[in-house]
């Protein structure tokens, strides 16, 4: 099957090859705080947690259950399928298969059974979308429309355009942090290494302490994926901005104690640490940092931070499969430049 969308959100590093057969995205990101929806919409097909897989409806071959299949193939050699079941009434896809799950070591289909290996559960959250359609999470925010804040954010940034499964869009604070976690980790890539509080804002991103720490009426995050359909020139990022009181973008954008952030451990992820490197200044202050890895991923993320007196924003690059034409470390400080002069235009 020709997945023709992507959006990835992660929450467990278990998940991370399968995001590379699925998506082509090799450590895409993780999001900590992403929960499975209460109640299962229409049209959704449940493969695991926090991930979500799209394709556009009519331009691939093969079926939902292929996708399963292909996903359950990446975890074990004998995959279980989810058994047929009638649709919804008024499902959009009365062909996709009801909600089901993959377990690593499960019989084969004469009753034999693999080497004993601890079982897997592999959720993914999927949906079959027509080309063009964003993906129907429901925005949570209790603040009005900001249609200036939504217009600060790129569109467009060379080969890597906004998705159209995950447009930009502006969450108004108050929310409810899980539901606020999923709507924006759909758009922000979060690094898999776990980190405690001081460091959580540099390894999961700026909006995850807003949400946690800032959540009150007059606190915005607007928040975009960009991508490129280019196989030859392949470019992934996301881009939030934050606006509030002076002196929450003052903390959001305190490098103290960035330095004990260096033994850093993820389920499955190995170790890292939040390494600054040097890169023009840009507004108030401006830094960047990678989040390093070991194994097979040496960086996790290429990230900036760009604040001002009204904002701060963020870039992140996430490793991905196959990598940028430029370094994403030469790529990271042009595409803040252009991010930040967008802003400037829309929110001077």
């Amino acid at each position: 099957m020709r997945l023709t969308r992507c959006a990835v959100v992660l929450s467990a590093v278990v998940s991370l090859s399968l995001a590379v057969a699925a998506c082509g995205t090799r450590g895409a990101g993780t999001s900590a705080a992403a929960p499975t929806p209460a109640s299962t919409p229409a049209g959704m097909v449940i493969v695991d947690k926090d991930q979500v897989l799209t394709r556009g409806a009519g331009e691939g071959e093969g079926s939902a259950q292929a996708l399963f299949d292909a996903i359950a193939a990446a975890v074990s050699p004998e995959p279980v399928s989810p058994e047929p079941t009638s649709p919804e009434p008024g499902s959009r896809e009365p062909t996709s298969p009801k909600p089901g799950s993959f377990k690593a070591g499960s019989p084969g289909p004469h009753g034999e059974r693999p080497d004993p290996t601890p079982s897997v559960s592999q959720t993914f959250l999927s949906w079959v979308l027509r080309k063009g359609e964003p993906i129907p999470v429901r925005n949570p925010g209790t603040g009005g429309a900001n249609p200036r804040l939504l217009s600060a954010l790129l569109t467009e940034f060379g080969p890597a355009y906004e998705s159209d499964a995950t447009p930009g869009a502006a969450l108004g604070l108050p929310a409810p942090v899980l539901e606020g976690s999923q709507f924006v980790a759909l758009r922000m890539m979060s690094s898999p290494l776990h980190a405690p509080s001081s460091c959580g804002k540099w390894t999961s991103g700026m909006w995850t302490v807003v949400l946690r720490d800032f959540d009150q009426r007059g606190v915005w995050i607007a928040a975009t994926k960009l991508q490129s359909s280019r196989s030859a020139d392949p470019l992934v990022f996301g881009e939030s901005i934050v606006t509030g009181p002076a002196a929450m973008l003052e903390q959001l954008a305190d490098t103290s104690g960035v330095e004990s952030c260096r033994k850093l451990r993820g389920s499955g992820a190995g170790t890292g640490a939040v390494e600054p490197f040097p890169v023009p200044p840009l507004g108030v202050r401006s830094f960047a940092f990678r989040i390093t890895g070991s194994g097979d991923v040496p960086v996790w993320q290429w990230v900036e931070v760009v604040q001002t007196s009204r904002y701060v924003l963020e870039i992140r690059i996430p490793n991905q499969f196959p990598e940028p034409r430029t370094d994403p470390a030469v790529l990271l400080p042009r595409i803040a430049e252009a991010a930040y002069a967008r802003a400037e235009a829309a929110l001077a």
